[in-house]
């Protein structure tokens, strides 16, 4: 019979297919008759691989964090639209025909401008300084010309948005102080090097013995390979078809 292990370009899957793939190798793995897993090399092997992958999970999971940050960039932006929409309602009501609009939203100008660039500001002091200016927009001292130029609507806006970012932001920060960092790279390596090497000794031991250990762990490791490879090949054909050019 020809031993052969499944060719897989175990590097072209993704960070979550390669993990899904380890904890599929672990699950058929275990099923192996307890009485066959007399070999060392062997045993040391599959702890070494359920080892990294409990920091390859924990790395996985840093990764998905990222969405946060982009979460938060969204926000920001938002925020900062709002803080263009006051300031564009502003500059409408100054081109007023009506002197008491154009006097109001003077007065908001000289408040707003306080706050100059805001937006270019870093984003805990971007979140005081709006803080700052929807409370003065909210005071007595500003509240009538607000209400007067139908503004209250944008400074609301403001506030609201706000209060999305810090939320999300503050949330980081407390996941970032109490969360171990991990190089999802150096991890993806090791880990890789590993299931080579695990993989290169069980195909060498089931071609040179007869012992059913490395038969049954190849035969299980080859199905969850083919299954990837399979993915892998369906994948590169769909990019092809969808690469060649349409014939009208």
């Amino acid at each position: 019979m020809n031993v052969i292990l499944e060719p897989l370009k175990i590097s072209v899957l993704t960070n979550m297919e390669a993990g899904q793939l380890m904890n599929r190798h672990l699950s058929d793995l275990a099923t192996i008759d307890s009485s066959l897993l007399t070999n060392a090399p062997y045993n040391n092997y599959v702890q070494k691989i359920g080892t990294k992958m409990e920091l390859y999970q924990n790395a996985l999971a840093q990764v998905q964090k990222s969405e946060e940050t982009e979460n938060i960039g969204l926000a920001d932006a938002a925020r900062d639209k709002a803080i263009s929409a006051f300031n564009m309602a502003l500059k409408l009501h100054a081109a007023s025909d009506d002197p008491a609009e154009v006097e109001a939203s003077r007065s908001l100008k000289i408040l707003f401008d306080t706050f100059k660039n805001i937006a270019r500001l870093n984003y805990e002091a971007e979140t005081l300084a709006i803080d700052k200016l929807t409370s003065e927009l909210n005071s007595a001292a500003y509240v009538e010309k607000v209400n007067y130029l139908h503004m209250s609507k944008y400074v609301a806006r403001m506030a609201e948005t706000n209060a999305a970012f810090k939320s999300l932001f503050s949330g980081r920060m407390v996941t970032t102080a109490t969360t171990e960092s991990f190089d999802m790279k150096t991890i993806r390596t090791e880990l890789s090097a590993t299931y080579n090497d695990f993989t290169a000794y069980v195909l060498a031991m089931a071609k040179a013995t007869n012992n059913p250990l490395f038969t049954a762990a190849l035969n299980l490791l080859n199905t969850a390979r083919k299954y990837y490879a399979d993915q892998l090949a369906r994948r590169t054909a769909s990019k092809t078809e969808e690469a060649k050019p349409s014939v009208n």
